[in-house]
């Protein structure tokens, strides 16, 4: 049976308490963006600048990027029975992709507030923490698909052929395996996602553990579920994923020419999937994980300090204005404020 989205509008008290919370986190965003911005301007001898022309295409590839995302999350939703817009959908999954960023937990903290935003508005629990299962495992499959190709190619390519690229590519690898592994578990009706979530939560603040393992534990009963019942739903969203991928690596080039920065093909591979280990760690906005990665990177790949602190300081800049746009939407988001505090 198909069900429709029901939107829930939030009132104005609501959205102007949501207003002032959000307050001190676009203040202490802007705050570590000049920090940073200054910190390059002083160290390296080509300061960082800024090419206003590159910036519409660089927004026009992200918003692309985002949106290609909420597709893959439709087209799994359509499957379950549930038509929700395309544009609240990326809405919903901009706000809970920053709540993601924002606590430290690998991103992982965004997927309960996805499945709340979606039962707020009468979708069954289990469906939507299957929906939202399923569309975190395509994105994963992609993630670890293109993250071998991208160490190969950067190393055919001559970038960083050492032994630190050596291990990064074992460990894509088998983050691969892990992944053919949690599927290969899903078709036969285990647990799947519950056993990876264990070595994470001595990570975890004390107040998200209880929540995440809960909606893990929904998440994985659902998501064996919906593999039963869809087996084809599984090959068509890794195309979308690396689909995304792809145009993802666009975005990245984009976003160096916003900044000047001219990058090679074998280091924007290296950039891409460093932004992927960053963002795995469980530590807050990637705060400090982002900027070593690319500067780790890409000294491996024999360019100077002030290349890697050039693009650390471009993704800093990125990554804050995406996490206060993700925020932004979730103060607004129809159903949050009447979940948030159930939620967690």
């Amino acid at each position: 049976m198909r069900t429709s989205w029901r939107a829930e509008t939030p009132t104005a008290a609501s959205a102007d308490t949501s207003s002032l919370r959000l307050a001190l986190p676009v203040l202490a965003g802007a705050a570590a963006a000049y920090v940073l911005w200054r910190f390059a301007t002083d160290a390296s001898p080509v300061p960082p600048r800024v090419v206003l022309g590159a910036l519409p295409v660089y927004l026009a590839l992200w918003l692309a990027t985002v949106v290609l995302h909420a597709f893959r999350w439709q087209m799994i939703l359509r499957r379950l029975g549930t038509d929700v817009p395309l544009a609240r959908l990326t809405r919903l999954w901009l706000a809970a992709r920053a709540v993601g960023a924002v606590v430290p937990s690998g991103t992982l903290g965004g997927e309960p507030v996805r499945v709340r935003l979606l039962t707020a508005s009468g979708m069954t629990g289990a469906s939507a923490a299957g929906a939202v299962a399923l569309d975190r495992a395509l994105e994963l499959a992609g993630n670890m698909i293109v993250g071998p190709i991208c160490i190969a190619g950067a190393i055919a390519l001559g970038a960083g052929a050492g032994t630190a690229m050596g291990i990064t590519a074992v460990g894509a690898l088998v983050g691969l395996l892990v992944l053919g592994l949690v599927y290969v578990r899903g078709i036969h009706g285990r647990p799947a996602l519950v056993p990876l979530l264990g070595p994470l939560l001595p990570l975890l603040p004390r107040r998200w553990k209880d929540p995440l393992v809960q909606h893990t534990v929904r998440a994985d009963a659902a998501l064996r579920e919906t593999l039963a019942a869809h087996p084809g739903l599984v090959p068509t969203g890794i195309g979308v994923s690396l689909a995304i991928e792809a145009l993802h690596l666009f975005e990245l080039a984009a976003l160096f020419a916003v900044f000047a920065l001219a990058v090679p093909l074998p280091l924007l591979l290296l950039s891409s999937m460093g932004i992927g280990i960053a963002h795995a760690v469980p530590v807050t906005a990637a705060l400090g994980t982002l900027e070593a990665t690319q500067i780790g990177l890409f000294a491996f790949g024999g360019e100077p300090l002030a290349t890697g602190l050039g693009v650390a300081v471009a993704l800093r800049l990125a990554e804050t204005f995406w996490i206060l746009a993700g925020l932004t939407c979730l103060a607004f988001a129809p159903g949050w404020h009447t979940q948030r505090d159930r939620a967690w």
